[in-house]
């Protein structure tokens, strides 16, 4: 599956709580977020079902390999943890390491992409890309390589692998209290760093300045060409098609 994935996809994850390696504050906020932030199945998710309440960005690896950026070997997940902080660890060996119920992978496409076809049987080939589009690609992933440099150096200078639990846990009783809009903390840390990379990277719209810090990954799973509420805004062209799963639903 991981051969299915390009920088800017988003991986989706319902956790098992009672997993956590982090310790009970992570256990906490893993639980606290899916009872206050996961909604319950209303017919207008992209997934059937599945209590999402954590997510990554796929991005470039380290090498500068030519080719390299596209090569899925190379394809990291960036996403904010609590043991950790924000952390950039190999595609595969993270998948490998999930415990989660659930894992889903939200293929991006680019204004002039057309990958629907490719999520069932491979991708296309960059000579069928417009130069236009061809560039666009290019942009993203050296923005998100920039992005990812910039979080991962201020993850460690600001100590954020002992904020993350907190914060998830602050979050979701402001969003509770319905405070959220007047405090400067993100409902979801990972969703936060995940919607920043979109906005970045010229994918995601930017209506304010807390738009980032609102965001539920639970808005991954609606349309925002369909739901101005509750969902993830993307620019015109740009388009998050259809859910892969990348791990089966267990109640177990």
């Amino acid at each position: 599956m991981v051969e299915k994935c390009q920088p800017g996809d988003v991986i989706l994850f319902d956790r098992r709580c009672e997993c956590c390696a982090s310790g009970f504050s992570a256990a906490l906020a893993c639980l606290l977020g899916k009872t206050i932030l996961c909604d319950e199945e209303d017919g207008t998710r992209s997934v059937e079902r599945g209590s999402y309440e954590h997510c990554g960005i796929v991005v470039p690896g380290i090498s500068d390999a030519p080719g390299a950026q596209h090569d899925p070997s190379n394809l990291c997940l960036l996403e904010a943890t609590s043991g950790s902080g924000v952390v950039c660890r190999p595609l595969l060996t993270r998948l490998e390491m999930s415990r989660s119920r659930s894992v889903m992978l939200l293929p991006l496409s680019c204004p002039g992409e057309h990958r629907q076809q490719d999520v069932v049987g491979g991708f296309d080939d960059e000579s069928e890309l417009s130069e236009k589009t061809k560039f666009i690609k290019t942009t993203m992933c050296d923005e998100l390589t920039k992005f990812r440099d910039k979080w991962l150096s201020d993850s460690q200078s600001q100590g954020y692998e002992n904020q993350h639990s907190y914060l998830s846990i602050m979050g979701t009783f402001l969003y509770l209290t319905n405070l959220y809009p007047t405090f400067p903390i993100p409902v979801s840390p990972s969703a936060w760093l995940v919607v920043s990379a979109l906005q970045e990277c010229g994918a995601a719209m930017k209506l304010n300045e807390k738009q980032a810090q609102q965001t539920r990954v639970e808005d991954f799973t609606r349309d925002g060409r369909f739901f101005e509420k509750n969902s993830v805004r993307l620019r015109p062209g740009w388009k998050f098609l259809s859910p892969v799963a990348m791990r089966e639903t267990s109640m177990s």
